[in-house]
């Protein structure tokens, strides 16, 4: 079964490179290719200090380039992107009606409004340590809505740092059915709290930095040394730390930019334009 959906639909699967001002790679993401457009998550807006981004396809072996364009961050994310960036709905959508894509192969979108618990699923995404594509087995076991009134499906199954806008796909159908989140989890908040005092911390001791002197030694600059091989520890730890419990958000905002008659299939709108049709077959 999971090698069917590797052989459907791996090829439909990007990852998304971010460097710093200085070449480095600071973050990563995947994403899949629906029509002349990429899909991922919406963190894709929000990564800190990105200058450049490669968008790379694969071949079926998983790590060997099959297509690559790289852009500069804000092209991407000012240009290129479709719809608005705070639209609190867990997506994006870009533009990628480039001729180095043309031959890669487009995802579709499934337009069902529910999935049973137990229902299994597989995930396509790059590992953030490697950068190479691979495939995972999840079952969905619960469902649930943000504040915002997005839906979310819980997943059974392993996602590491990388995956984040990886699509989540049924099959039986091939269809994406939702959308790998980043990571929004007790471990998530504790390691972002953490890094929320380290920078604290940090602040506070180069206030002092240089007004004590231990034997030509400045004990402030060996803390700060201290702090930022914790900071660097606790970053090592959370990317390369796997998460058994996913969060995918649902299509029932994304849809419509590719299919505006999805619109249609939701049971309460369906139930109003059969009402409707009712209503003119009699006045007719």
């Amino acid at each position: 079964m999971y090698a069917k959906v590797w052989e459907s639909c791996s090829a439909s699967v990007c990852c998304l490179s971010f460097y710093n001002g200085h070449g480095v790679l600071i973050d990563t993401l995947s994403g899949f290719k629906i029509k002349k457009s990429l899909v991922t998550c919406e963190q894709v807006f929000y990564v800190k200090d990105a200058q450049k981004v490669e968008i790379r396809f694969v071949e079926s072996d998983g790590n060997t380039p099959k297509a690559t364009v790289r852009l500069d961050y804000r092209e991407l994310v000012d240009d290129l992107r479709i719809g608005i960036a705070n639209n609190h709905a867990d997506y994006a959508v870009f533009n990628i009606d480039f001729v180095e894509f043309e031959d890669i192969p487009s995802l579709t979108l499934c337009e069902r409004w529910s999935y049973p618990y137990g229902m299994q699923v597989a995930m396509l995404g790059f590992n953030g340590s490697h950068q190479n594509l691979s495939i995972k087995s999840g079952m969905i076991s619960s469902a649930f809505s943000s504040k915002q009134g997005v839906r979310y499906l819980q997943i059974d199954g392993l996602t590491s740092y990388g995956n984040s806008g990886a699509p989540v796909i049924d099959p039986q159908t091939m269809q994406v059915i939702a959308i790998v989140s980043r990571r929004n989890n007790t471990v998530a908040k504790s390691y972002q709290d953490l890094l929320g005092y380290i920078h604290t911390n940090l602040e506070e001791l180069r206030k002092i930095e240089g007004r004590f002197m231990l034997d030509d030694i400045d004990p402030i600059q060996v803390l700060i040394a201290s702090q930022n091989q914790i900071k660097l520890l606790v970053n090592n730890i959370y990317k390369h730390t796997a998460s058994s419990i996913t969060q995918a958000v649902m299509l029932d905002h994304i849809v419509t930019y590719f299919n505006e008659l999805a619109i249609l299939m939701q049971p309460n709108i369906m139930s109003d334009i059969n009402d409707v049709a009712e209503v003119r077959a009699n006045n007719d």
